[in-house]
């Protein structure tokens, strides 16, 4: 702490060497001019928010305290000495506890051995004697606790005398965010808590027979919504310098993040139902005089099941290109909130609450009705499963369910990625 107040402390005395330096330039009148007059005008504009953080460093430095001053004496000597700075005052309180923790282990050890001794003693007189010892011992650990507790209410009064001191300096001056930058800020952190939800929540509910679809496309919607006007208001705080680039690209990062995560779903979807097409392709060609038509569908199908997911993801780059996109070219489009709309509408449905409740219900509960897809893959897989065991000879089937997990989930990885970027989230250490 005193390293730190000594670092403050240099810091308000360089600022306060700038102060003069500008005070002594806008006080210059041999430079008459237009240019000597504007500079004059800038260098005494920046007098007072430069002189403000000159004496926010060395309030901070003051309270902190650059030197340990240590009070001597003992134990009543520390408790009634006068309050100094935060740096000396966590020093006098850390030896308050330093002394009483000593005690305290002679105590325990002392009534350690009089216990052991205790054991053997037969006469009265001598087991009176340890007795006393063990009570003693005990009178000693109970006084070092208070001890350590008066360490601990010397060491908080400490920092709130710190606190308090360094809250008023900042509380109203020339570096004081004003009022459009606080609801600035404001609406960055509330917006991105709600997307944080939302993202995480429209992970959890896709699944869901009927509304599961829906109610997993309005949340992701309100995610990149929520992300994207948290982006707006911190592109707004960086251009007014009050926040860093490291806050622009995390903005900018979480939102990318929910759009690409909700796009690796709707990819899912899509090679799901590809191979489903071409499995009810294959079913209607089976038949005399169309066999060519047969072997096309098959061809495909074992080059969509026998591919890994990264040929998934690549074998068609425009059409890629254009999935990632969807998400946030959706926000911008009659279509896209259209579909918003068709979602709301099916999930203040009653038909289709009842329809979810029997979907759950003919899936064997609610246990066996929770998967990692959404329902209308999941829709898709359920449908692909007996139709493949129908044709054993397109061996690459049995690899649609791990591509369309595999896709699934680097989806949930990305969007729950976004959960980390959420400072309200973050682990403190």
């Amino acid at each position: 702490m005193a390293n730190l107040g000594k670092k403050l402390k240099k810091t308000a005395e360089e600022l306060e060497r700038q102060v003069k330096n500008l005070k002594a330039i806008s006080e210059i009148d041999s430079w008459d001019s237009d240019a000597g007059r504007e500079f004059r005008k800038r260098a005494e504009s920046c007098q007072g928010k430069l002189d403000a953080a000159r004496k926010r460093y060395a309030t901070a430095a003051a309270a902190l305290g650059d030197k340990v001053v240590d009070v001597g004496g003992g134990y009543a000597d520390k408790v009634h000495a006068p309050a100094k700075d935060y740096a000396s005052d966590l020093n006098r309180a850390q030896e308050i506890a330093d002394a009483a923790l000593k005690e305290a282990q002679t105590a325990e050890n002392d009534k350690r051995d009089a216990g052991m001794r205790l054991a053997d003693a037969e006469d009265d007189s001598k087991k009176k004697e340890l007795e006393d010892r063990q009570k003693s011992a005990d009178d000693v650990v109970k006084a070092a606790q208070e001890k350590i507790e008066e360490a601990q209410r010397i060491r908080d009064a400490a920092a709130k005398r710190a606190c308090d001191a360094i809250d008023e300096v900042i509380s109203d001056d020339a570096l004081k965010d004003g009022f459009w930058d606080s609801l600035l800020d404001d609406i960055a952190n509330i917006t991105g808590i709600i997307a944080t939800v939302c993202g995480v929540l429209s992970l959890l509910v896709g699944w869901i027979p009927v509304i599961g679809q829906a109610l997993a496309g309005i949340l992701g919607t309100i995610a990149l919504v929520m992300s994207l006007v948290g982006f707006i208001c911190t592109a707004v705080l960086y251009l007014r310098g009050n926040a860093d680039l490291m806050d622009l690209g995390e903005a900018a990062l979480g939102f990318l993040m929910i759009g690409v995560g909700k796009a690796f779903s709707k990819i899912a979807g899509k090679y799901a139902g590809s191979v489903l097409k071409r499995l009810n392709g294959l079913k209607s060609s089976k038949t005399p005089g169309v066999g060519a038509a047969y072997k096309r569908n098959r061809q495909k199908l074992n080059k969509l099941g026998g591919q890994s997911f990264l040929k998934t993801v690549s074998m068609a780059p425009k059409e890629f290109g254009k999935t990632m996109v969807s998400p946030f070219a959706e926000l911008f489009t009659k279509g896209g909130w259209k579909g918003f709309a068709d979602n709301a509408r099916t999930v203040f449905s009653m038909n289709s609450w009842r329809g979810a409740k029997e979907g759950v219900a003919s899936n064997g509960g609610l246990l066996k009705s929770v998967s990692l897809v959404d329902a209308e893959v999941a829709s898709s897989l359920k449908s692909i499963k007996p139709m493949a065991a129908s044709f054993p000879e397109i061996s690459g089937l049995n690899g649609v369910k791990n591509t369309v997990n595999i896709l699934t989930g680097i989806g949930y990885a990305v969007t729950g990625g976004n959960i980390y970027l959420d400072e309200n989230t973050r682990p403190a250490f």
